[in-house]
């Protein structure tokens, strides 16, 4: 049993001395109160590192039942031990702190999470998690570069309605006939059902462009009456679209974190936070939204 967890550790360790030597994206959050939540200290969550044109999430996870206590306490080594990061909120850097990897996680959500070293240069940051909103949006970025540019220049703007159409478009493709009920009751099989959508009930939300013509799309699917949690299509869901009109379908429970140049390259890299229950997480895209990585947070 030793050798096969030295050797599960040797893998987790390999790419490691590499990360060391790149860039790293994080994003701040707080850190575990001790009880499995994010009430504590703040700190940051290291996502992903760079290697060679590629961005990778560590990929760390602790999901064998019989070996969680001593995977939580051994996976702590995938992770830079003391990490000098720089913390930039709306395109300003705010605080450059360091933060450190615990000698052991005690959850599976703590993992990657590093704890501020000075946490009273960063209290207020972005408001505190509650009981009720234990896992609010994360906008502050963190990065191991001096300070972080967006040269693609993303901003937020109205969407163009040519957009919206091919948009709603695709989703109609994606989602041709979403479950849902005739009335709001309970998902009894008799009215739990294929239904038909229009497009004035796929409502846009929010929308960038960025200053090379490409744009991100939310959509939402409004009009579910089923009692209990909708299905996949009445959740928001976010499109790229080229400057040439087109359409990427990137995911759905997202908000975006940030948009910056984590590679120091010249091109921006676009981080959504996942909102996505038991498994959450962040996904990065980059080189016109031809490769992406994903960090998964499990909480269970």
């Amino acid at each position: 049993m030793k050798t096969t967890a030295l050797a599960l550790l040797t893998l987790f360790l390999a790419p490691l001395a590499e990360a060391q030597r790149t860039s790293l994206i994080g994003i701040f959050e707080y850190t575990s109160s001790g009880r499995g939540d994010n009430l504590g200290a703040p700190g940051v969550r290291v996502l992903f590192h760079q290697s060679g044109r590629l961005w990778r999430s560590y990929n760390a996870t602790c999901q064998n039942e019989m070996h969680d206590e001593s995977c939580l306490k051994t996976i702590v080594h995938v992770f830079p031990s003391v990490t000098t990061w720089t913390l930039v909120k709306q395109g300003k850097p705010v605080a450059k702190v360091a933060a450190t990897t615990p000698a052991a996680y005690h959850f599976y959500s703590e993992i990657g999470v590093q704890a501020i070293t000075n946490p009273a240069a960063v209290l207020n940051l972005e408001p505190r998690p509650t009981p009720d909103r234990p896992d609010p949006p994360h906008t502050v970025l963190a990065t191991t570069l001096p300070t972080l540019k967006d040269p693609d220049n993303w901003q937020p703007a109205s969407p163009f309605p040519l957009d919206v159409t091919h948009v709603r478009q695709a989703f109609h493709k994606l989602y041709p006939h979403p479950k849902n009920c005739t009335q709001t009751t309970s998902n009894s099989p008799s009215n739990y059902h294929d239904s038909t959508i229009t497009d004035d009930q796929i409502a846009s939300g929010s929308s960038y462009v960025s200053n090379k013509n490409w744009r991100i799309l939310e959509l939402t699917l409004n009009g579910y009456r089923c009692d209990g949690p909708p299905d996949d299509a009445w959740v928001n869901h976010w499109f790229a679209i080229s400057p040439m009109g087109e359409v990427h379908h990137l995911g759905r429970l997202m908000h975006l974190a940030g948009t910056a140049d984590f590679a120091n390259e010249g091109r921006s890299e676009i981080l959504f936070q996942v909102e996505g229950g038991n498994e959450a997480g962040y996904k990065l895209f980059y080189d016109n939204f031809t490769h992406q990585a994903q960090a998964t947070v499990t909480y269970h």
